[in-house]
């Protein structure tokens, strides 16, 4: 986790960039789109533990099994979230910033329409990033946050050049990808 606080200290700076709306925009959508991702947190430490025993125990087919499994565990998960956000946004944001006509509630509803049908990724990074970490393979898991941290530089360097809120919602998002697509590779290389 403090490897990819690096990214998150770096993309502050860029949202401090644009200004004090953004700031509180950004940061009343990051605290829902957080406490609406914890779950995808808990099933990738379930995974870690459920591949590191069919790893232990040479069962490459029930590893593919509970990966398979973790991924639509994820997927639907994912569609709830997007349906409760799409309908709960408006009360969430004003439950954290007051009234939901202010551009900071705006903006923030803005974030939460960008970010959360994207935290898919946020999901299947952890299904692939913790089946690494429950092979064995720390330093390969470590180094996704690196990755991650990568992702949100360029984000943040986007975001400051174009003046882009739009950019600084993404900026989670493309560091979430990237780091599934380095995990996700990974992972079929050491499973076969």
């Amino acid at each position: 986790h403090s490897v990819t606080y690096v990214g998150a200290i770096v993309l502050q700076g860029a949202i401090n960039s644009l200004g004090s709306v953004a700031v509180a925009a950004q940061v009343c959508g990051e605290k829902i789109r957080r406490m609406i991702t914890l779950p995808f947190e808990g099933v990738g430490s379930a995974m870690a533990t459920y591949i590191g025993q069919n790893y232990g125990a040479g069962r490459t087919d029930r590893i593919k099994k509970g990966i398979n499994s973790g991924l639509m565990i994820q997927a639907a998960y994912g569609i709830l979230a997007f349906l409760v956000i799409g309908i709960l946004k408006k009360p969430m944001v004003s439950l954290l910033l007051g009234e939901t006509v202010s551009q900071e509630a705006q903006m923030a509803m803005t974030y939460l329409t960008i970010i959360i049908p994207l935290c898919l990724f946020h999901g299947f990074m952890m299904v692939f990033r913790n089946t690494l970490q429950g092979m064995g393979h720390g330093l390969s898991a470590l180094f996704s946050g690196g990755v991650e941290v990568a992702g949100r530089v360029t984000a943040s360097i986007m975001a400051v050049s174009r003046n882009s809120f739009t950019m600084i919602a993404l900026a989670n998002p493309m560091a979430w990808c990237l780091a599934m697509c380095y995990c996700m590779v990974l992972d079929i290389y050491f499973i076969g």
